[in-house]
């Protein structure tokens, strides 16, 4: 699928990989071997030492640039593939189709499944500690090179990613294994957990602080990261710890002095053709024919070429999941952001397109279909589309929180108004602090819904099992399930891991 607006777009993952790779290439030697699995599973290998990669400026930002391939969209860093619906399926904002084959989805999605033999939660974890000494290893070499231009930049850079994935990773499973500096096969698969979550947040917050210090403010390319990428997620960060004062100052700051604006329309914050927009603080970025696309989760079935056989891997895989009437409940009457959930959707000619899943007509979220697939001419899941982690939406709901929080609702509106306002909503006015909180969570749901946020706002306020109970009354989740077990495999290939409570 050719989109106009990639004619445009520098895509500097490809391009830099391409003018090194062959310097790429044994950097991947050097730092996992053939892939994830080989990283955790096979016979220790031996490695080229990192001081005879790291020669030139140019070594430096190659490395760097490997890193960003931890976010292809079979990784999870893209939270796209699979990974879409196992994040999306396990809160309360969706469920998954009655006949979906997918992955053994439907079961994961009601907790009956959800122990550490698990594939998709497996994939999670394994593939996101295959990437830590990807960063880690760029952080070491460049820290060994003569002083150059731009050095202390790319080191924040690679230390900014090893952040965005740790931050995922302890919340996810609690304190994992630290990999803070570059290990061959054999120390990682020996590695023991961190005694605490505190350890891993230790070094989430040391790596963004280093990235607000040196991050450049202006990207260098398209979905490089910035001194706001870091500023934004390190109020995320803090917001997850409910250090409010923190995270009220650094999302006040990204708002107050950072270039990126709120758009004045909410569906162009999606729009394809409109990419690395002036809210969005961090976007990874795809191309078709480069890597896979990250929609197969959330395609609605029976628009495609192919009606409801639109998908390549059979007829009950793709358009995963579907809004519950819980979230669907939670907008408010005049809410334009509801337009981004149907059951269907006008082509170009004014035909319209009911969707058609397991005999019904399910409601879809809308904020990433291609064109393309929405006029029938593709009917395969392949799509350029990037995947926004950070918008200056979010900082002004977290700005909102955290003020709130601090001082409770008089300061904390000018925050959460102006997405309100955006959504077509009346402001807000006259709440008690208790209000104000239950208000700002009911935002963050309609305006951030569909953007893998939600699992990890009920892990942070304590009410995942209440909520899923709710939504989805058929569900099995039980106390232990707030977080996600080792996987299997890990355990087997490192005697130091021990399990989560309750697997």
């Amino acid at each position: 699928m050719q989109r106009s607006n990639k004619n445009h777009k520098h895509l500097f993952i490809m391009k830099k990989l391409i003018t090194y790779i062959g310097k790429v290439m044994v950097l991947s030697i050097l730092i996992m071997g053939l892939g994830c699995e080989n990283f955790l599973q096979e016979e220790p290998k031996s490695f080229i030492g990192p001081s005879t990669f790291f020669q030139t400026p140019a070594d430096a930002e190659a490395a760097v640039i490997a890193g960003y391939d931890e976010l292809g969209a079979f990784n999870p860093g893209t939270f796209g593939w699979w990974r879409a619906w196992t994040f999306e399926i396990l809160n309360d904002d969706w469920d998954t189709r009655p006949e979906v084959a997918a992955n053994n989805s439907r079961n994961l999605g009601r907790y009956i499944t959800f122990d550490p033999d698990a594939p998709l939660l497996a994939s999670v974890y394994d593939s996101w500690i295959h990437g830590m000494n990807t960063f880690s290893t760029a952080i070491d070499g460049i820290n060994e090179m003569e002083d150059f231009d731009g050095k202390q930049a790319l080191i924040a850079e690679a230390k900014f990613l090893r952040a965005y994935h740790y931050f995922v990773l302890v919340r996810l499973f609690g304190p994992v294994p630290i990999i803070d500096q570059a290990l061959g096969a054999e120390e990682a698969r020996n590695l023991p957990r961190a005694g605490s979550e505190e350890e891993v947040y230790e070094l989430i917050i040391s790596d963004l602080d280093a990235g607000v210090q040196d991050l450049p403010e202006q990207a260098v390319a398209p979905g490089r990261a910035t001194r706001w990428a870091a500023m934004g997620l390190l109020a995320k960060v803090h917001l997850t710890l409910e250090n409010w004062s923190e995270a009220a100052q650094l999302a006040q700051s990204v708002i107050q002095n950072s270039p990126h604006q709120l758009l004045e329309e909410y569906t162009q914050i999606f729009s394809e053709d409109n990419e690395n927009n002036s809210e969005s603080i961090f976007e990874i970025q795809m191309e078709v024919g480069n890597e896979r696309s990250n929609q197969v989760g959330q395609w609605p079935r029976g628009i495609g070429a192919n009606g409801d056989q639109d998908y390549f891997l059979g007829p009950n895989w793709g358009g995963v999941y579907i809004a519950t009437q819980d979230l669907l409940d939670d907008f408010e009457s005049g809410d334009e952001r509801r337009a981004l959930i149907d059951t269907m959707v006008t082509r170009n000619d004014g035909t319209e397109i009911i969707f058609n899943a397991d005999g019904a007509t399910p409601w879809y979220s809308l904020k990433r279909v291609p064109s393309a697939y929405i006029e029938g001419r593709e009917a395969n899941n392949n799509s350029g589309y990037n995947f926004i982690y950070l918008r200056l939406g979010e900082i002004y709901l977290i700005a909102a929180e955290a003020e709130n929080e601090v001082n409770g609702p008089g300061n904390a509106y000018q925050y959460i108004n102006p997405v309100r306002e955006r959504a077509g909503l009346s402001p807000l006015s006259g709440l008690t602090q208790q209000e104000f909180r239950q208000a700002v969570r009911k935002e963050r749901r309609t305006e951030l819904f569909d953007e893998r946020k939600r699992l990890f706002d009920l892990y942070r306020w304590g009410t995942v099992i209440e909520r899923v109970n709710e939504a989805r009354p058929d569900a099995q989740i039980q106390s232990h399930h707030t977080l996600w077990p080792i996987p299997t495999n890990a355990l087997d290939n490192n005697p130091q891991l021990t399990q989560n409570p309750g697997y």
